[in-house]
């Protein structure tokens, strides 16, 4: 059963609010990268969806651009400060960084045909009739063009997130001379026939009236629930019925790193939140989803109470009830064989999620983001002189990056006083972690008593390097490389064998 009620869009409080909208474009940083704009929107031969006026009056959430024929912005040297994502065929999507602030750009350059189809002749005139702004050099819509692009966007693709957007529109609407306006509405009546009742009616009712009319308010729930059911991830849920639709996908599912790609593929990166309890893992990761959605976050979990597959948590709660009995627990071989398979099970489900997770990222659609990993049990059980082979995690595969949030002992016992931690067990804790991570390849250490927003730049900063490196590696004519594990067989491991027990496993 749909829940239509969180597809209603964000009221705008009888349109005399200020706009508290998040992710609208940071005029900072777009400050600091404009000529970065210029060159990619220059090069593109692209024109800017926005009026120029060297970016002073840019709104939204995106720098918005069309091309029409050329594409061949996918040779651009993106650098490291660059990340090109090909979100769909025809629509590109460039996410700018500015390492000393905590936000980004996005660049979005679409191809007209694509935006829309239906208005091929008008997509080209429009797209003749660009102005040449004198303060940027770069070429714009003219507002009229731009307004009706506005409207295909929000009434016809369902792209809109807020009341306030349609507050706005309405404005430019009734403020634009009336031979502009009947230009539009012709257009409109002509291309979206089923839609220009309700554009009509934003332009001719008061905006009260029309926010609070039920049958726009189905109109919009609709449209989204339509666009939606296209969506491969939102707000950090993967959509795997529309993945599995996927060519790239499945292609990156089946062969992982080994998985040929043309040269102008633009593989995103996937990455591991971690470290010790109270470390902040969940904050960040939710900061992630709700801040960086341009970057399209998949967000799994890799807690083993937190299964992918909808079997795996009776097939486990099965196998403890099992090893209760006092037949199997008296019984040595029995004891070992059941743990066995609970442990198989159990790094089987992981084990899936990880091939998603990494499948969604190097497919260029998103980057993933793993909330945790293995490296929790193998930071107090590995290595193991009885047996080389336990624990099984040690022969998990590693993602292309880790971000460890370092947290010390005393911090810890503050935040998680529930648990009942130790000084002294969270000081091996954290001794183990570090030991361990010391022997990746691929491993970003960051003081989480810092400030938090110093954090997010860190690891937004760490996000961009790892998209450059798997992008450089396919230019090249490379296969993926993901981080690298040099066991160190001699390690020591800190605190006690009671301290390294690990809630969950089997073994």
């Amino acid at each position: 059963m749909i829940n239509k009620k969180k597809y209603d869009l964000v009221p705008y409080h009888n349109n005399f609010l200020l706009s508290n909208k998040k992710n609208s474009l940071n005029k900072d940083v777009i400050n600091h990268v404009k000529e970065t704009i210029k060159k990619i929107v220059s090069y593109s031969n692209a024109v800017l969806m926005q009026e120029c006026k060297n970016f002073e009056d840019f709104s939204g959430r995106d720098v918005d651009t069309f091309y029409l024929f050329n594409n061949q912005f996918l040779n651009i040297d993106n650098g490291e400060d660059i990340i090109l994502n090909q979100r769909e065929e025809g629509s590109y999507r460039f996410l700018i960084n500015h390492r000393e602030m905590i936000d980004f750009i996005n660049l979005d350059v679409e191809d007209l045909a694509i935006f829309s189809p239906q208005t091929k002749n008008e997509n080209e005139i429009h797209f003749k009739e660009a102005i040449n702004c004198d303060k940027t050099g770069l070429k714009h819509f003219e507002l009229k063009s731009i307004i009706y692009y506005k409207i295909v966007k929000y009434f016809s693709q369902g792209i809109v997130f807020s009341y306030e957007q349609l507050y706005k529109l309405k404005k430019i609407l009734n403020s634009i001379n009336i031979n502009d306006l009947n230009y539009i509405l012709n257009l409109t009546s002509k291309n979206l026939p089923n839609e220009n009742i309700w554009i009509k009616k934003l332009i001719q009712d008061d905006f009260q009236t029309f926010e609070q009319d039920e049958n726009v308010k189905k109109f919009w729930i609709n449209k989204r629930i339509i666009r939606q059911n296209k969506r491969k991830v939102f707000a950090g849920k993967l959509e795997l019925k529309n993945l599995f639709k996927s060519k790239k996908f499945i292609k990156s599912f089946l062969f992982g790193s080994w998985a040929n790609w043309s040269k102008n593929h633009n593989p995103m990166p996937a990455i591991a939140i971690v470290g010790n309890d109270g470390a902040g893992k969940t904050t960040i990761c939710d900061y992630v989803i709700k801040n960086y959605h341009k970057l399209d976050p998949a967000f799994i979990n890799m807690k083993s109470d937190v299964p992918m597959m909808p079997h795996t948590q009776y097939l486990i709660k099965f196998i403890r009830k099992i090893l209760k009995f006092s037949v199997i627990k008296n019984i040595s071989l029995f004891k070992k064989i059941f743990s066995f398979i609970g442990q198989i099970i159990d790094i089987f489900d992981q084990y899936i999620k990880y091939k998603i997770g990494m499948a969604y990222a190097d497919s260029g659609y998103g980057i993933t983001i793993f909330e945790r990993y293995i490296t929790d049990k193998l930071r107090g059980e590995f290595p193991n002189k009885k047996n080389k082979f336990l624990p099984l995690e040690q022969f998990f595969p590693l993602p292309d990056g880790f971000f460890y949030l370092d947290i010390r002992p005393e911090i810890t016992l503050e935040r998680k006083v529930k648990d009942n931690h130790t000084v002294q067990e969270m000081t091996s804790k954290r001794a183990n972690y570090i030991s361990l991570l010391d022997e990746f390849s691929e491993v970003k250490k960051i003081p989480c008593d810092k400030n938090f927003e110093e954090n997010i730049k860190e690891l937004k900063n760490y996000i961009f390097e790892i998209a450059f490196k798997k992008k450089k590696q396919i230019k090249s004519g490379l296969s993926i490389k993901r981080c690298i594990w040099k066991k160190n067989r001699n390690r020591v491991l800190a605190g006690n064998p009671a301290e390294r027990f690990q809630k969950g496993s089997f073994l």
